[in-house]
């Protein structure tokens, strides 16, 4: 009996042992609480988060306190995760890059914890950045996001077919629905596409925006109203008078292969753009309906701390390490075709040259930015991807659909 207390006596010192020893390498590798590393989640892929990778090596060869790891997932299950965790209070992620649109939604949902008493006294202030970016991350006045880059719905355009059918419309690096559609009457009997359209939410967003519109009033969502109507009716008569693709037509293709004067796109299909070789092309903002009040609609992703209660103080001095250096060393990160959001990048000669550059260069570019935060806003605009080529066809009645569209969205906001 003496030999078996004995025996147990040394099991059990030695399992008490091994879950301390383990404890504390979880408190200091691996996971998130106690590491030594700063854990990102992200929802960008491939090529794209390959670039954001190069970035973060760049970091951690610094040797800094806190490494940064990257943790990539697909769009379709990331907000979903996101949620869980939080939820659950367990493997909560030091930071996670999120949508424009998302930090109130989040904020709402108590889910985020406030940069504030943070980022005071550090280079991480609203001066240092675009202006429209950083008010993104402002939630009843605390900040809840931090501007990491700016995608935009920009326009590429063939510089050879412009100059054949449109001379001197590109001079001032403002395109016109005007100019459109003069040049779609010059180039029409050639076979030549004016304006190529791609994704319908993102050409009704920025239009609507410089025809005056508004997506909400009272606080609800809006999409039935005169403005969204006037909208529509610009492209039906792009559409009508053979100025404009077909639904279906691949206009990437028929773009590279130079059928279309004018592709608005996003910055993000600068890597499809730089492998054309045939004609010089150029990219400069979307098309406007007025010249002189150019509004240019974009998308600023933002850095966001999910609530824990693993993530210590001095890690968070970490991660506004990292984000400060970024301010300044984002090169490789926007080689996507992204434009920075810290105004230190217009010091790195490189990121300049770079084609999307023009959006941060000039005064007049950074007031164009306009970046839509209003709540339902997204189902106002899955509603017109929905149903915007019916419109556009002449299948689906412009006003009765969009009566349609405006009873769908209140229905979901009301879930």
């Amino acid at each position: 009996m003496k030999k078996f207390n004995l025996a147990f006596i040394l099991l059990l010192t030695a399992a008490l042992l091994l879950s301390a020893c383990s404890s504390k390498s979880n408190s200091t590798s691996g996971g998130n609480g106690g590491s030594k590393e700063i854990l990102l989640w992200s929802s960008t892929t491939g090529p794209d988060g390959d670039l954001i990778q190069k970035n973060i090596d760049q970091y951690n060869a610094t040797n800094p306190k806190y490494k940064v790891k990257i943790v990539a997932m697909k769009n379709d299950v990331y907000a979903s995760k996101l949620a869980s965790i939080t939820r659950s209070g367990k493997g909560v992620p030091d930071i996670a890059l999120i949508a424009s649109e998302s930090v109130s939604s989040y904020q709402s949902q108590g889910m985020l914890d406030s940069w504030d008493k943070y980022i005071k006294g550090t280079k991480v202030q609203a001066s240092n950045y675009l202006d429209e970016a950083w008010k993104v991350g402002t939630v009843d006045g605390q900040q809840y996001g931090l501007p990491a880059t700016m995608g935009s719905w920009v326009m590429y355009y063939n510089k050879d077919l412009v100059d054949k059918y449109a001379p001197g419309a590109a001079d001032d690096n403002i395109i016109t629905y005007d100019e459109i559609e003069k040049a779609g009457a010059a180039a029409k009997k050639d076979g030549i596409y004016a304006y190529g359209f791609t994704w319908g939410m993102q050409n009704f967003n920025n239009l609507y925006l410089q025809m005056g519109g508004k997506f909400s009033e009272g606080g609800k969502p809006t999409v039935d109203n005169p403005t969204a109507v006037k909208t529509v009716e610009e492209f039906k008569k792009l559409y009508d008078q053979g100025y404009m693709n077909k639904n279906g037509e691949d206009m990437n293709k028929l773009f590279n292969n130079g059928k279309v004067i004018f592709l608005p796109e996003g910055t993000w299909m600068l890597s499809q753009m730089q492998k054309i070789k045939d004609f010089k092309w150029a990219e400069t903002f979307t098309p406007q309906w007025d010249a002189n009040n150019v509004i240019q609609g974009s998308g600023a992703d933002q850095f966001a701390m999910f609530k824990s209660k693993e993530r210590s103080e001095d890690k968070i001095k970490g991660i506004v390490s990292f984000i400060e250096w970024l301010q300044t060393n984002q090169g490789e990160w926007i080689k996507s075709g992204a434009n920075p959001t810290a105004l230190g990048m217009l010091k790195d000669k490189e990121y300049t040259a770079m084609p999307q550059s023009f959006l941060l260069k000039t005064d007049e570019a950074q007031k164009a930015v306009n970046i839509i935060t209003d709540p339902g806003s997204s189902y106002v605009f899955a509603e017109i991807d929905a149903s915007i080529w019916d419109m556009i066809q002449g299948k689906a009645d412009i006003q009765e659909r969009l009566k349609k569209a405006q009873q769908t969205v209140n229905d979901k906001m009301n879930q």
